[in-house]
């Protein structure tokens, strides 16, 4: 099986070209494959599949070989992926994902731009409890939990990470974001994720960032661009005051394809 290995400020995926059905996920396969030291290496792995209404289908599958309803990073590679590989050749690109409809664009060099279209469930769970600066819970296409800290590079982000994805508030779990606002005129932050599926902190999390923002937005009254500080590098998220478009950019990178034959 041809793989092309992503990253996305940091947030490294595998991306396969499945227009045509041939390749079925297995999980043992997948979960092998994520292996840092006995597999290729990655966050998940993304099949690019035939859609009859838009571009194309993006699946998406963490490194524990569960399948994720939708990741902004995985979204942002997968535009890249389309316009650069596949060649496609779209000024703008309509896919779907297990969550829903989505759209982006590609911008100049490696810069890509996402539509987030879904946010929903805004402080539906009240987690004030775990930060006494500030708590939101969201879904941004998959469930957040952004909790805003003085400094991120003070906290345990496994041990308290994990404690909260696995709080009992969250059935099937959850993500973890910490936010430390660095200026708050200019509108700038810093995030540390616990990611769901990969069970660690990753470089950068798509839909974290959008969360952060609109933790931003419901918190402390931002709006327009904000710009983030990840792990893996500077990105812009982008809220109006309604919450009603959401816009997320970063770049992202073709590192290297192989072969893989299991």
């Amino acid at each position: 099986m041809h793989f092309y290995k992503y990253s996305g400020s940091g947030n490294d995926f595998l991306l396969v070209n499945n227009l045509d059905g041939k390749y079925r996920p297995r999980i043992s396969y997948i979960k092998n494959w994520c292996k840092r030291r006995e597999g290729v290496g990655a966050d998940g792995v993304i099949f690019i599949e035939n859609s009859n209404e838009h571009d194309y289908s993006m699946r998406i599958w963490n490194a524990d070989g569960s399948e994720a309803e939708m990741c902004g990073n995985a979204a942002r590679s997968s535009i890249h992926f389309a316009h650069h590989i596949l060649k496609l050749g779209k000024e703008k690109y309509y896919f779907e994902t297990m969550n829903g409809d989505y759209e982006g664009r590609p911008l100049e060099g490696d810069m890509v731009e996402v539509k987030m279209t879904e946010l929903y469930d805004v402080d539906k769970i009240n987690i004030s409890d775990f930060s006494t600066k500030g708590a939101l819970y969201c879904n941004t296409g998959v469930p957040h939990a952004v909790i805003q800290v003085n400094n991120v590079e003070d906290i345990n982000i496994h041990s308290l990470g994990r404690m909260i994805r696995n709080d009992v508030r969250f059935p099937n779990g959850t993500n973890v974001d910490f936010l430390e606002v660095v200026d708050h005129k200019n509108q700038v932050i810093k995030l540390r994720v616990y990611e769901r599926g990969v069970e660690d902190e990753t470089l950068c999390c798509g839909t974290g960032i959008m969360a952060a923002a609109v933790t931003c937005r419901k918190l402390m009254g931002w709006s327009g661009e904000i710009t983030v500080h990840a792990k893996g590098g500077k990105l812009s998220a982008v809220v109006d005051d309604k919450l009603e478009n959401l816009y997320f950019q970063g770049e992202v990178k073709m590192v290297f394809e192989g072969q893989i034959n299991d």
